[in-house]
């Protein structure tokens, strides 16, 4: 009994403080630990059970497992949650309480929000023929004309496309869209400190934790499906590599 008790308990430990490393690693650092991990021990395994003569008795037992297997998955998600719900209240000192998570990217012409709980992007438009306007009070029409506006500036220029392809997807087929004749490229300017935890919409301070779990809700929320923009998305990696070199 006593063996028996004492590897339950070893179990345990290690299932806890592999559930603990989890919900602290990078996502790129669980995806290659768990792979070379499974590589080894499933080598070892069907290694000893075929000079064990258990290979075919071990197959049929497969079946059984995979519902242990998938009960074991689920609690390390849980745990994971468990543990950016803690990160998040480490946190809530830096940050309003319950206030909502939002990136902000700023160019000469246009200040552009996303909230990453919803998804919604705005903007406010700094200069221009439609100076203090919101581009969610413009027509697709007035909106096409500000972006004729800002052809003299490449990063007002691609958020405002990017607001095009969410609220307007169908815009470059329009006649008045020129057909996409202007294709959003890479930000153009230097990013800060300030910028990069503005677009990542975090405060002071922020830990790498912080910093991965920002980065990884926001490009969520940018995926193609979900009108993503190629302009914000280089804008999110770039802010994440800034912050995280610091």
């Amino acid at each position: 009994m006593l063996p028996a008790f004492l590897m339950g308990v070893a179990a345990l430990f290690v299932v806890w403080t592999f559930l603990g490393w989890y919900a602290r690693a990078k996502t790129e650092d669980v995806k290659r630990t768990l792979r070379w991990t499974g590589i080894t021990v499933g080598i070892l395994v069907i290694a000893i059970l075929i000079l064990t003569g258990r290979f075919a008795a071990a197959m049929a037992g497969l079946m059984g497992l995979s519902a242990w297997a998938w009960r074991v998955f689920n609690m390390i998600q849980v745990g994971r949650q468990f543990g950016g719900m803690f990160r998040g209240m480490s946190g809530a000192s830096r940050s309003h309480a319950g206030g909502p998570k939002k990136s902000t990217v700023e160019s000469k012409f246009i200040r552009m929000t996303l909230d990453h709980d919803s998804g919604d992007m705005d903007g406010d438009v700094l200069t221009g023929p439609y100076a203090n306007r919101r581009l969610s009070s413009l027509s697709q029409k007035e909106i096409l004309d500000l972006r004729d506006a800002c052809e003299s500036d490449p990063d007002s220029l691609a958020l405002v496309e990017s607001y095009l392809d969410r609220a307007h997807p169908d815009w470059r087929a329009d006649p008045g869209g020129n057909d996409g004749a202007h294709q959003s490229g890479p930000p153009s300017s230097a990013m800060t400190p300030d910028e990069a935890r503005r677009i990542l919409g975090l405060a002071d301070g922020a830990s790498d934790d912080d910093i991965n779990a920002a980065y990884r809700r926001l490009m969520g929320q940018l995926h193609p499906d979900k009108g993503g923009s190629d302009y914000l998305a280089a804008k999110v990696n770039a802010a994440k590599d800034l912050l995280l070199k610091k």
